[in-house]
């Protein structure tokens, strides 16, 4: 007396897709809406349209809209070839090798990865347990 059993398994790339953990999947959102609320803290507040003028063109980017977000991202000083640090519409400036100066303690350059130093391990939690309950 024998039998035959037949087992059907899906692809790696379906599963991953069906638990939300593709790149565009709902884990991924999870990600990034925690990483932007965690790096918050940590973005250079003056009047806060730094912090307030920002996209997500799909689940796993963020992107800051501002004007001088990549300079404060960078923390380097711009300036125009006169030497201002304000442009006209369309007018190139050049980094210097001077440090920004941030007057909001506890934020500056690099955001993100001074958020993943102070905070990574509380996001990795925040990850597992969204995870762990079904993506709820």
């Amino acid at each position: 007396m024998g039998f035959k059993i037949t087992t059907k398994i899906n692809s790696s790339s379906k599963i991953i897709k069906d638990h939300g953990l593709d790149e565009d999947g709902r884990v991924q959102r999870y990600i990034r809406d925690e990483a932007d609320r965690l790096m918050n803290p940590y973005i250079p507040f003056l009047e806060g349209n730094l912090r307030r003028n920002k996209t997500y063109p799909n689940n796993h980017s963020i992107k800051y809209t501002s004007p001088y977000a990549h300079y404060q991202y960078h923390g380097k000083l711009m300036l125009t070839k006169n030497g201002s640090s304000w442009a006209k519409l369309g007018e190139k400036k050049e980094y210097t090798g001077k440090s920004l100066k941030y007057h909001t303690s506890g934020t500056g350059p690099k955001w993100d990865r001074m958020m993943i130093q102070r905070r990574g391990k509380e996001l990795e939690r925040d990850v597992q347990n969204f995870i762990k309950n079904g993506g709820k």
